[in-house]
Formats: structure tokens, sequence, C-alpha cells
């Protein structure tokens, strides 16, 4: 059997991918900075791009594209997602969330192609998202023990750097686990190495637990079960999961007995020791887990169970795991409610639009109540006024206002499915649907044709991908870098080896196959270019307005006119550079101008309640029109009826025009 042309640096390629993922995570953070995230879509788009050009070069004759309807499903949506600028109530959000999307299609091509010249390397990719997650929950993990230099001024004892946001924090815990689990149970490798999974998985699933995330928690459980169901080694990752959840849960439990620790806005010197003496637990917790992988991994090497000893213990296993429903409903049947009313009470807490959300600490994760059904129901409302194509992309923040019940400010419905049927309609949910379909389908053709051990690696891949899955349907962690993309980049590997390949591997390093190709690969490489210069204009908008702040603070009227005209240019979708002109025109005493700067404004974003706030500010209090701001207060209260400020706004002006 031939064998093809390996490149040196298995480890190196490891850490390669691990550095990228965690650079990914670090780099984009909860991905709400339009710096941060366009530096991080940057890299995506440019690496991507460059990725898939050199794999049309270096492919062996003969290959076919495997993964293909996956990419262009991908494309597809963020095709989408770039003509709803064209009917977005807010259109220049509707272009960032394009760019995200192009950025992840970019992420995923550049996967695929590297999976198509190097398909061998699958332990790589296995290895690198285990590499990443580890580093960022041990991050999130050092934020808590030294507080005084990582985490100064936090005000909630749930871990969410270095994400922003606690579920996020939760997930990256989770889609660990199949990774940890294939390392800690494979029967080759280094025992040295192979030990390492069980402290890493500890840290993880110590830091999930931290973060009160219960929808991580049920993700990982559903990525388990896909791991757990199709990879025969049971046994072993039965002890690598049990042995680090009670490591995790060691660590965890000794922090929730510590007020310094599990409540809000504790003392930073409290915070401080409380942090310094779960170090000391921490360090002892992960040297003990290391220790007993290194234990494990040789009794189980020395003295391996026979087929009859592996089915009973696998027998014993599967009762656990069928008995554990019946367990919890025995207890619910104890509690005073009983089994029923337990049962109806957390539905009830759970769809019941007007829900409470549990206490935020620990108690949390025992917790059903959400607030989640809330959102979703003003996701299913705007869907229903636009059910074809929705309100755009990145809609949902800007015309919640007009639905909700409270005053939280949520940008997200927290749940993939209602918001892309409220943003995207009917459309984008097809070409999801399509999507899902075609990666389960690719994913259940590349299990089944691969062989041991890579058949495990593919197993793992396809349960870190159906984590992210999961939890995306319950969250907005999509919008999260950092964990779209390690889901992204196991799929993109899953999708690649949905058949096995039509040649054999190259026999020596890649090198330009044909030259009919370099025109294929030069039109990959302009079109990342092109969509990286599309992705950089809206940051270079926003720097030049600030720019033009700036030269007003210096009182240099005629600098900022031409910085707020350059930023509009630049991103002629965005607000600021029309509120910033109508500033710079208020301070130059050209009232008129600044009027018809917010006019525009409005104009441009009829169901965006801010510039018709700031159209009425103008009108009252710079323009003495208490007539010209009533009107305008009046699509400002329309479109968000709950707001305190609005609400004072509209009193204000009709007192204004009543004479009072």
């Amino acid at each position: 059997m031939r064998v093809g042309w390996r490149p040196p640096g298995g480890p190196l390629t490891t850490l390669a991918i691990g550095a990228l993922l965690a650079a990914v995570s670090f780099g984009a953070g909860g991905g709400q900075s339009l710096a941060s995230m366009t530096r991080v879509e940057l890299l995506l788009i440019l690496v991507g791009g460059v990725a898939t050009a050199l794999a049309i070069l270096a492919a062996p004759e003969g290959t076919r594209v495997r993964g293909g309807i996956v990419l262009a499903l991908i494309a597809a949506l963020a095709a989408l997602a770039g003509l709803s600028i064209s009917w977005a109530v807010n259109p220049s959000d509707a272009w960032l969330e394009a760019n995200r999307l192009f950025a992840y299609a970019f992420a995923f091509a550049g996967f695929l192609a590297l999976a198509h010249v190097a398909p061998h390397r699958w332990t790589s990719v296995v290895g690198g998202v285990l590499l990443a997650t580890t580093a960022v929950c041990a991050y999130a993990l050092l934020t808590k023990l030294f507080p005084e230099w990582l985490n100064e001024f936090e005000l909630f004892s749930r871990l969410r750097a270095p994400f922003g946001y606690w579920n996020a924090i939760g997930l990256m815990g989770a889609l660990s686990v199949p990774a940890a689990l294939w390392l800690g149970a494979r029967r080759e490798g280094d025992p040295l190495v192979n030990a390492l999974a069980f402290p890493a998985l500890g840290i993880c699933l110590s830091v999930t637990l931290m973060a009160y995330s219960r929808g991580a928690l049920l993700a990982a459980v559903a990525g388990a079960i896909v791991w757990f169901a199709l990879v025969p080694l049971r046994l072993r990752g039965a002890t690598v999961l049990l042995v680090s959840a009670a490591g995790a849960a060691m660590i965890a439990l000794w922090s929730f007995g510590q007020d310094a620790l599990s409540t809000d806005r504790a003392a930073l010197d409290e915070r401080s020791v409380a942090g310094h003496e779960l170090l000391i637990l921490v360090l002892f917790v992960v040297a003990l887990l290391y220790v007993a992988g290194l234990a494990a991994g040789f009794v189980a090497d020395a003295k391996p169970l026979r087929a009859g000893g592996r089915r009973r213990w696998g027998v014993a296993l599967v009762v656990a795991v069928a008995l554990s429903p019946a367990i919890a409903a025995a207890a619910l049947a104890t509690t005073d409610e009983g089994l029923t009313g337990s049962v109806e009470n957390a539905w009830k807490s759970l769809t019941d639009t007007s829900a409470v959300g549990p206490a935020n600490d620990p108690s949390r994760l025992t917790a059903t109540g959400s607030v989640r059904s809330r959102y979703w129901d003003e996701a299913f409302q705007m869907w229903s006024d636009d059910p074809l194509t929705g309100l755009g992309a990145a809609g949902y923040a800007t015309a919640r206002p007009k639905y909700r019940q409270d005053l939280l400010d949520v940008r997200h419905a927290h749940g993939y499915v209602p918001e892309t049927m409220a943003e995207l309609g009917l459309l984008g949910l097809g070409i999801s649907v399509a999507l899902l379909l075609a990666f389960v389908l690719a994913a259940r053709a590349a299990i089944r044709g691969a062989r041991e051990p890579e058949r495990a690696g593919l197993v793992t891949l396809t349960a870190t991908a159906v984590i992210f899955g999961a939890h995306a349907s319950i969250d907005w962690t999509w919008a999260i870098p950092g964990t779209a993309v390690i889901g992204l980049t196991c799929a993109a590997w899953v999708a690649a080896r949905s058949r096995p390949p039509a040649v054999a591997a190259p026999a020596g390093p890649p090198r330009v196959r044909e030259p009919r190709r370099l025109a294929p690969a030069l039109a990959v490489v302009l079109l990342a270019l092109l969509t990286a210069w599309t992705a950089w204009q809206p940051l270079r908008s926003s720097n030049a307005s600030d720019q033009a702040i700036d030269a007003l603070d210096r009182r240099d009227i005629p600098k900022a006119r031409e910085l707020a005209r350059t930023a509009r240019d630049r991103n002629p979708l965005s607000l600021e550079p029309l509120f910033d002109l109508a500033a710079i025109e208020q301070a130059a005493g050209d009232q008129a101008a600044a009027e018809r700067a917010l006019e525009t404004a409005a104009r441009e974003q009829p169901a965006n309640w801010l510039p018709w706030m700031r159209l009425t500010d103008h009108r009252l209090f710079e323009q003495n029109d208490p007539q010209g701001a009533l009107e305008a207060v009046k699509v400002a209260i329309y479109l968000n009826p709950k707001s305190w400020d609005v609400t004072q706004r509209y009193f204000d002006v009709t007192r204004r025009v009543r004479g009072g």
C-alpha cells in the first residue's frame, strides 16, 4: 500500500492549529468590539483564502471537492445576509453581520482545504481543539485565581473572561469534552501525553460549572452521547470523563462555598485571598488528575479486560445511564409538588414569557427558569411581520424595542432558529435547514467510510460540532468567533472526509500540479482580498468618526467636517457619521445643516428609534420647534414604547406644545 507524503512537524501542526483557534478567542473576545472583530475577520478571510488557493494548486490530479455543498450553503447564508442590506431595518448592522458570516465561510474553506491536502493530520485538528479550549479555559480560571492582576474590576461571580459572556466560556469548556475523551481513551500515543487529557478536561469542566452555564452542560451531554454511541472506547472514555468530572466538582464546589468567589460585587481583597486559596486546590487537583490519568493508562494497558469483562462493564454503564432519568423522576416524586407538579412548573418556567430568570449564583445550575422564551416570542412576532425575508441580518437588536415588555438592552434572541427567522425569514431558515442536513449526511458518510483510529477522530470532531450546534440553538454563541470557529473547524474536517479520496495521497511535498490551476487559485485570492477590503471599511469609517470628534473637541470645525464626510464615504450605511455631522454643524452654528443630517439618518433607518430621538432633541432644544419635535417623538415612542428616556421626552415635548 502506498504511503502518502506527510509534511514534517506533526506536533508543530497541532500547536499551530491550537494557537490559531486560541488567537481567535482572545482576539475577538465577545465579538462586540468592531476593532477586535475586524482584525479577527481579516485574519480568517486572508488565511482561509490563501489556504484554499494553495490547496487548489497542490491537490493531486483527479481530486474531487468533498464538503463543497456544505461550504456552498454557508456561503449562501452569508450572501443572503449581504443581500438583506437592501431591506434591513439597520443596514449598517446587516453589513457587519455579513462580514462575520463571510469570515466564517473562509475559515470553513481553509480547514476544508487543509483536510484535502493533508487528510492524515486529523490528530492535529483534534489536538489543536483541545489545546485551544484548555488554554482559554485556563485563562478564565486564572482570572479567579489572580483577580488583582487579571480581573480587578469584575462585578460578577460568574466566569466570563475572555468573552465577556458566561455562556460563551461555559461552551468553550464543553467543546473540550470530545477531544479530551479521545486523547485520554486512545490506545496509541505517548502515555505521558494521553494522561494530560484528565487535568485538561478537569480544568475545562470546572470552568463550565463556575460559569453557571446550564446550556453548556446540556450541550456537553449531547456531544458525549454522540461520542460514546459511536466510539468503541467506552470504558476508557468513561474513566476519563468520571475522573475528570470528579476533579472539576472538587474545584467548583469549593469555590461555590466561598462568598468572595460566588457572590456578586465582592471586594477585590476578599476575591484575591480566596483566589489564592483556590490556586492551591487547583494545583493539587491538576496533579492528582494527571497521576490518575497515568495510572488509568497503565492499568488499561497492563491488564486489559477480556471481551466478556468489557461487555459486562459496558452493560453496567448503559444501565446506569438508562436509569438516570428514572432516578431523577423518583427524586422529583418525593418533593412537595410531586413528579407531575415539578414537571409542570419546570415547563412553565421555561415557556412563560413573564417568567423571572434564576438567581445569578451557583443555584442557577439546578434551576429551570429562563427568560429565553420572552426573547423567542419577540423574535417570532418580528418574523410574522415579514415571513419570507425577515428584518434583515442583525435586525433583532434594532427592532426589539418595539416588541419588548422589559427595559433590558438585548441584542440577540438567544436562539439560532428564532433569530434567523426574525432576521432572514424563511429564506434564511431554509438555507440553514439544508446546511444542517448536508452536514449530517456528510458526517454519516465520513464516519461510515473511515477506519480506526481515524473513525474515532472523525466522531470526536463530529461530536464537537454537535456541541456547538446544540448550544447555538439556545444561545447566541454563533456570533462569538472563538466558539463558532472551533465548531466550523471540526465540521469542515468531517465534511472533507465525506467520501474516500479518489486518488492516492501525493508522494512528495505539495507543488503546482497543473498551470491551469493558477487561474482559479488567483481568483480565490482576489476574492479573499476583496472580501477583506469590504470587511475593513466599517472600521475605517469608525476610526474617521473618532478622529472627527477629536477635531471637534479641538474646535477645528473644517477638519472635523471633512473627517465626518470621509467616514460617511467609507460606510454610507452607518448613522454615526450623520450624527457626527449634526454635532459638528451645531457647534458651527448651522442648525439647518444639522437638522438635514438628522433627517437623513431618520429617512435611511425609519424603523430605528434612535435617529428619531436625536431629531426630537435637536428640534426641541436647538431649534425651539416643539411642534416639529412632537412629530419626531411620536415615531420614537411608537418604535420604543418602554423606554423611560423616550417617554420622558414625549412628556417634555407635549408640555412645550401646550405652552406648559
